[in-house]
C-alpha cells in the first residue's frame, strides 16, 4: 500500500490551519434494493483512504444487507458489515469508523447489497483518494 502524503514534517511552529491532504476528497452513498450496486470505484493509479462507511436499514421487509469491498476482478476483498433485517427490527444502523484510514487499492469497489425484495439498504462512505 502506499504511504498517505500528507505526512507532516516534525514542526516546531505552525501559521494558519495544518494541511489535512493532497487528495480529493470522496463522500458517496447508495440506497439498494434487491440488488448490488457499486458505491464508489477507486480510480487508477490512486489509493482510497477510508475514514468512515455506513450501513442502514430503510425498511421493515426482511432481508440481509452487506458492506464490502471487492478487487479488481470482483473477488470480495473485505466485509466491512453485515446485517439481517428482520420485519420486527426497522432502524438498524452501522457506523464504521477508520483511523487510521483503512487503504484500498486502485479499481477496488465498495459496493452495498440487499438481498431481499423490499428489504432497502442505505450505504455510504467517507475519505480521500490520491
Amino acid at each position: 500500500m502506499a504511504l498517505m502524503k500528507f505526512r507532516e514534517p516534525n514542526q516546531v511552529q505552525w501559521v494558519g490551519t495544518r494541511p489535512a491532504h493532497r487528495g480529493t476528497q470522496i463522500a458517496a452513498n447508495v440506497f439498494v434494493d434487491n440488488v448490488t450496486t457499486i458505491i464508489y470505484t477507486v480510480s487508477a493509479g490512486k489509493t482510497l483512504y477510508l475514514c468512515h462507511a455506513i450501513l442502514a436499514s430503510t425498511s421493515i421487509v426482511a432481508g440481509n444487507g452487506v458492506l464490502k469491498i471487492r478487487d479488481a476482478v470482483d473477488a470480495d476483498w473485505i466485509h466491512l458489515a453485515r446485517a439481517y433485517q428482520t420485519a420486527l427490527s426497522w432502524g438498524q444502523n452501522y457506523s464504521i469508523p477508520f483511523w487510521p484510514p483503512l487503504e484500498i487499492p486502485a479499481l477496488y469497489d465498495v459496493v452495498v447489497l440487499s438481498n431481499a425484495v423490499g428489504c432497502s439498504w442505505l450505504g455510504g462512505i467517507h475519505g480521500w483518494e490520491e
